[in-house]
């Protein structure tokens, strides 16, 4: 538990504990083999499965009012990599620069920006009898707001364990 929280205080640097009184309201999202707890803006914007109707792997939230913020809520499609090796593959691509990972048989961590430094991602998986995960991308300017809901998405995730 300490290391998600390090995780996570690498990302938020100087962002204030408070989370905006625009994340007051939170629900809970049962996807993809886990529950977590969301901000109720990522429930009323746009949301749409992944992988389709025959496959639902889990579901994409993009709220409105934040245009380029994505949570994704899901399962891996194979129960053959371990949870980092599967959570690398989906966040990190050449360019993005990681600045936190955490790798254990049965869980996983990994937090990083863009190349040009403008974008944040944050995610974690966990292998039960599948791997569950959840990610979210977010605009380096938004920081304050959306560090502490990455946070607290996270040890609602923890709970699932």
């Amino acid at each position: 538990m300490r290391a998600v929280g390090f995780a996570l205080g690498l990302l938020m640097l100087s962002a204030p504990l408070a989370v905006a009184g625009k994340a007051s309201e939170w629900t809970v999202s049962i996807s993809g083999g886990s529950e977590i707890e969301i901000p109720v803006f990522f429930a009323d914007g746009d949301a749409r499965l992944l992988g389709g109707f025959a496959e639902n792997f889990g579901t994409a939230f993009e709220p409105k009012q934040y245009p380029g913020v994505q949570l994704r809520q899901y399962r891996a499609d194979t129960t053959n990599k371990r949870p980092f090796e599967y959570l690398e593959e989906e966040l990190v691509g050449d360019t993005e620069k990681v600045t936190y990972k955490l790798d254990k048989p049965s869980f996983a961590a990994i937090s990083g920006t863009s190349a040009d430094g403008t974008g944040i991602f944050y995610g974690m998986c966990q292998k039960h009898v599948i791997v569950t995960c959840f990610d979210m991308h977010w605009d380096k300017e938004e920081q304050a707001m959306f560090g502490p809901i990455a946070e607290r998405i996270a040890r609602s995730f923890r709970k699932n364990r």
